[in-house]
C-alpha cells in the first residue's frame, strides 16, 4: 500500500502548474524551485523559503495525480490529463483557488488508484474510483477515523510506552476496523487526504467527538442548498414531544451535514439564525467549555468546539429548545414560487 500523501498546499499546486506551463520545453527541479521562491508561490508565512523536501513533495504530489511529467530530469504538463485544462486557465499567481479549480483538484485525487485504496474506497462501500467529484459526494457514505496506539484490535488512545501508532478507518455504521501502520499512515491520512479534501478543496467535512472519532462525510464544493432552503429541511426533521423538539447541536450538525450534503459551518449558520432572529422560540442551553474540551490536546480543540454554537454572550450552546410555532415564521421566509 502506497502511503505518499503529505500535506501541500493546493494553491501552491496550481502555480507550479502555471510555472511550468510557461516553459514548454520543461524545468528541471532545482529550476522550479527557484522560480517557486522568486514568484512566492512557496514561501513560509514568515517569508522564509520551504525546506527542500517541501519542494519535493509537490512536484511529486502533482506527479502522482498525473498533472506533471518528467522525461530527462525535466518536468512539463501532462497535455493528456483532463484537468490541466482548468487548472492552467488563470494566468494570475497567489490567487485562491476558485471553485472550478478546487472541483478539478478533486477530480484527479478521486482518480488516483492509491487514494482510492487507502482512503475513498472506505466511503464508496464497493464502489469503484469514483472519477468526478459531483459522482463522489452523491454516492459516498461518512467514514470514522480514530488515530490509534496498541497492537491489534486491542487499542486505545494512549501514547507512549513504544506502542505502534496506526489509523483506523471504517465505513460509519459498520463494526470492522481496518487499520493503516505507522507515522506514514497518519501522515498519509490526517495531515495529506483530510487536509486536501476538507481544508483545501472542500469536498469533505468532518467532526470531532470526545472519544477519539473523526467522522468524515462528504459535502458538495458548492453548496445546493440556500439557507432557506436547508432551514426548511432541517425544522421537517425535528421531533416534537408536545409544542417543543429538543435537539442536541452536535448531532444536528452532523446528522444535517451528512443528508443533506452540506457543511458543519451552514447548518450552525441556520441553528444560530434562529436563536438570534427568534428567542422567544428557540432557547439554548449552554455548557461548559471544559466540559468540551476535556482531556483533549490544544490543537483538538477548535475541531471540538466546532460542532457548537458559539453564542453573542461568548457562550457555548449544546443543546436547544425549539418551540413548534418556529415554523410559520420559517415559511413566511421563504420566497413563494
Amino acid at each position: 500500500m502506497n502511503l505518499w500523501m503529505r500535506w501541500v498546499d493546493f494553491r501552491a499546486l496550481r502555480d507550479l502548474l502555471l510555472i511550468v506551463g510557461s516553459y514548454p520545453r520543461g524545468l528541471r527541479a532545482n529550476e522550479l524551485e527557484k522560480l517557486a521562491t522568486d514568484e512566492q508561490v512557496l514561501l513560509r508565512r514568515d517569508g522564509q523559503p520551504y525546506a527542500k523536501s517541501t519542494h519535493y513533495h509537490h512536484r511529486r504530489t502533482l506527479e502522482r495525480l498525473g498533472l506533471l511529467e518528467k522525461q530527462n530530469r525535466q518536468y512539463t504538463l501532462n497535455p493528456q490529463n483532463p484537468t490541466i485544462h482548468a487548472l492552467t486557465t488563470r494566468t494570475e499567481l497567489r490567487r485562491k483557488l476558485l471553485p472550478y479549480e478546487k472541483e478539478a483538484f478533486a477530480n484527479a485525487i478521486l482518480r488516483n488508484e492509491d487514494c482510492h485504496e487507502v482512503f475513498f474506497g472506505h466511503f464508496l462501500k464497493g464502489y469503484k474510483l469514483a472519477g468526478r467529484v459531483t459522482t463522489f459526494v452523491e454516492q459516498a457514505h461518512p467514514v470514522e477515523i480514530v488515530i490509534r496506539t496498541g497492537v491489534g484490535e486491542n487499542m486505545d488512545h494512549s501514547h507512549g510506552n513504544g506502542r505502534i501508532k496506526r489509523v483506523a478507518i471504517r465505513p460509519a455504521g459498520t463494526i470492522h476496523w481496518s487499520f493503516l501502520e505507522g507515522a506514514n499512515a497518519e501522515q498519509a491520512i490526517h495531515f495529506g487526504l483530510r487536509s486536501w479534501c476538507v481544508d483545501q478543496l472542500g469536498f469533505l467535512d468532518v467532526t470531532y467527538s470526545p472519544d477519539g472519532t473523526y467522522t468524515t462525510f462528504p459535502k458538495y464544493i458548492i453548496p445546493k442548498l440556500t439557507d432557506r432552503e436547508l432551514e426548511t429541511k432541517m425544522f421537517i426533521a425535528l421531533d416534537f414531544a408536545g409544542d417543543w423538539a429538543t435537539i442536541r447541536v452536535p448531532d444536528c450538525t452532523l446528522s444535517t451535514g451528512i443528508k443533506q450534503r452540506v457543511s458543519v459551518d451552514q447548518v450552525k449558520g441556520v441553528l444560530m439564525h434562529w436563536v438570534t432572529a427568534h428567542p422567544d422560540l428557540v432557547a439554548g442551553v449552554p455548557t461548559r467549555l471544559e466540559f468540551i474540551t476535556a482531556g483533549l490536546s490544544d490543537s483538538q480543540h477548535a475541531l471540538a468546539l466546532k460542532s457548537y454554537l458559539h453564542s453573542r454572550s461568548g457562550a457555548y450552546l449544546s443543546h436547544l429548545r425549539i418551540h413548534r410555532t418556529l415554523c410559520e415564521h420559517i415559511q413566511n421566509g421563504v420566497p413563494k414560487s
